[in-house]
């Protein structure tokens, strides 16, 4: 977690188009098998002689081989009415609690297989079905007189110009028959559930919803109305009117793990539309797309370019008594991030909304957040979020039924925010990034690396994309997001600044990286150096003394124990109490130092000193608040004169090299030799 070097090499390679490699190995390629051809609509695993059904043709293929279809199938629908298995087993993700100091922790037993329940159609091996000679594809459609998802596949899945529709993954109670394994069977992937990667081209997949249990379990969420697998990879796809409901809910439309068990490490999502999706919960996140990164523990990438995010839903379930709603999170409309790093190019993310009851804990961590949105939490953060040419505005977030607000970017428990030039922002929230650390290597007294070259932040959705006529919409799949029952929304045109703006050519974004040291035996008042630095440079009298006064006196309000008669405030690891700013400051250890409770005066500094800026601070001082801007004013490298203990570091590295997609979202060519648009689509 601690150097960027890996992370931005990562999102360097995202952000570069058209890389490829080839082999130059002299041994000639095995010739593949011919493809089962499937003949029929019929429902049969076993069909007349000449017949061959989907369900047969899966029985048939050997790992790897394909799947086509008769030309006479152009454009029908596969109507499926069988379940193949009542318990299919997949691996899936085992989670524990234990108690810490700051309160309970999950944490990662292990991926186990587990029973997900009922699948129409079942593989154990790699599966590739292929309808790219038909020129309208084909429908998969799950038809059946009980619940049912449509795919289960243990290994890869590839689908192609396939349309996946109809499917119901339902939490059933097996607590009888499982008493010490699993209560309830997993509600995942209600089209798709795969545990491999699961490669969709030209794919279609509406109306399929997932519904889990309520039981408090932190290892039986409901996940991927349509889609769920270990790797995603997804290209010129529509994923739109899904739904998760249940407990712990996620991935409204597409749910990636990340790469738990498969040496890929990229999911991706490139020219697609996500939209019109919905979660509802007690936990609720990523109501468009889901990543974990490859769970707790790994950094690993969800990639998304060229493609629209829009109109999908995070919200409480129906129902839910008030000690739930009290306790509950949402978060993440549009896409939502638990693990690793998310590289975003070429997007347009907007309209998107999460409901919920608002709270905040001790360290101001709020449990509703908008469009986009980090992981929030003391056990595990995002390494990098990489944005670059989107349109991310006009999301919202509405608590307990009151006007919504903009939250378009949220970037939660993150190491470092990284534009890659040319947004069109709405709302920014840096308030829960990672706070500077001092420990050498660590590079993180900088972390708000905005604003990139082109940027805009505040501004209103109407002023880039067309709201009025530039909305186009599906025929064939209803939304279950905000707009619920009407088409889905498939892409927006851009309008106003978002026009003619990304320039032809690649461009270096150069980011500005810092830390500060204490030597051996030294004091640590780096927090009030900054006081008296802001106040200095800007022109803000008593602002230093003002904000310590306000700050230690809630370090004397602060009561860690209820149970205990008085005030029980914090203590360093020494057991002496904090109860003033020369007190506070980072303790380590490197590895878990956000749940340590020593470390939260030092950390709800940095918070509080955002909201004094925000409130108090200087005119033009931009959302990002203490970026880089700010900290090449405040400091350069050196000994600080204040206190020779204190040395800081500052310095520039280049860490992307950006060059614009070479096609949008439709697949249209963007332009050469002149300025291209912001967001997936580009004008004509």
């Amino acid at each position: 977690m601690r150097n960027l070097f890996h992370g931005l090499a990562i999102a360097a390679i995202a952000l570069l188009a058209g890389c490829g490699s080839s082999g130059n190995g002299s041994s000639p390629e095995p010739q593949p098998l011919a493809p089962v051809v499937v003949n029929s609509l019929l429902d049969d695993a076993n069909p007349p002689a000449g017949t061959v059904s989907l369900r047969s043709a899966l029985g048939a293929a050997a790992p790897g081989q394909r799947i086509t279809f008769d030309a006479r199938l152009d454009g029908s629908t596969l109507p499926l009415t069988i379940v193949a298995d009542e318990h299919t087993r997949l691996k899936g993700e085992v989670m524990g609690m234990r108690d810490e100091p700051s309160g309970p922790v999950s944490y990662l037993v292990g991926y186990f297989p587990r029973d997900y329940g009922r699948s129409a159609l079942v593989t154990r091996k790699d599966t590739v079905i292929d309808a790219s000679a038909l020129p309208r594809g084909v429908t998969i459609a799950w038809t059946g007189g009980t619940d049912a998802r449509v795919l289960a596949v243990e290994g890869n899945l590839t689908l192609i110009n396939v349309a996946i529709t109809g499917g119901r993954s339902v939490a059933v109670n097996i607590a009888t028959a499982n008493p010490a394994d699993q209560p309830w069977t997993l509600a995942r992937g209600g089209a798709v559930a795969v545990w491999g990667v699961a490669r969709l081209v030209d794919c279609r997949l509406y109306d399929n919803h997932v519904s889990g249990d309520f039981d408090s379990s932190r290892d039986r969420g409901a996940f991927g109305g349509a889609v769920y697998a270990d790797i995603v990879e997804m290209e010129r796809c529509v994923v739109a009117g899904n739904s998760v409901l249940g407990g712990g809910a996620a991935g409204g439309g597409i749910y990636s793990v990340g790469g738990a068990e498969n040496a890929r490490t990229i999911s991706s999502v490139d020219r697609s539309a996500i939209t019109g999706n919905r979660i509802a919960g007690v936990f609720a996140y990523g109501a468009g797309v889901y990543s974990d990164g490859g769970g707790i523990g790994k950094s690993n990438t969800m990639r998304i370019t060229s493609s629209t995010i829009a109109r999908n839903l995070a919200e409480p379930s129906p129902g839910l008594p008030r000690f739930l709603l009290a306790m509950g999170y949402w978060r993440g409309g549009g896409v939502y991030v638990s693990n690793g790093y998310l590289d975003m190019q070429a997007c347009t993310v907007v309209e998107n909304a999460v409901r919920g009851t608002p709270r905040t804990d001790s360290l101001g961590r709020r449990n509703l957040a908008g469009g986009i949105a980090a992981t929030v939490g003391n056990a595990h953060a995002v390494e990098l979020m990489t944005i670059g040419q989107s349109i991310v505005a006009g999301n919202t977030v509405e608590e307990s039924g009151n006007p919504p607000y903009a939250h378009d970017v949220f970037t939660g428990s993150l190491m470092h925010f990284v534009s890659a030039g040319h947004n069109r922002f709405g709302k920014l929230d840096f308030d829960q990034i990672l706070v500077p650390v001092g420990e050498p290597d660590w590079e993180s007294l900088v972390r708000r690396h905005y604003p990139k070259q082109g940027d805009a932040a505040g501004v209103e959705l109407s002023a880039v994309v067309d709201l009025a006529a530039g909305v186009s919409r599906a025929t064939w799949a209803t939304s279950a997001g905000v707009d619920a029952g009407e088409p889905a929304v498939l892409a927006y045109a851009p309008q106003g600044t978002a026009l003619a703006a990304v320039p032809a050519g690649s461009y270096d974004v150069d980011i500005l990286l810092g830390e500060y040291t204490v030597a051996s035996g030294g004091r640590d008042d780096f927090p009030g150096i900054v006081l008296r630095r802001l106040e200095s440079r800007y022109g803000m009298p008593g602002f230093a003394a003002n904000f310590t006064a306000e700050f230690e006196a809630w370090l004397g309000s602060v009561d860690t124990d209820a149970a205990t008669d008085g005030v029980q405030p914090y203590r360093d690891p020494s057991g002496r109490p904090i109860l003033t700013l020369a007190d506070t400051r980072w303790f380590g250890p490197a590895a878990t130092w956000p749940r340590e409770l020593p470390n939260h005066p030092y950390i709800e500094f940095w918070h509080r000193l955002d909201d004094a800026l925000e409130q108090r601070g200087p005119a033009g001082m931009g959302p990002e608040l203490l970026g880089e801007d700010v900290w090449r004013g405040l400091f350069s490298s050196g000994v600080l004169p204040e206190n020779p203990a204190i040395s800081v570091r500052l310095w520039t590295r280049k860490a992307l090299t950006v060059r614009r997609r070479d096609f949008d979202q439709l697949g249209t060519a963007r332009p050469t030799g002149r300025p291209g648009d912001v967001g997936a689509i580009e004008s004509q």
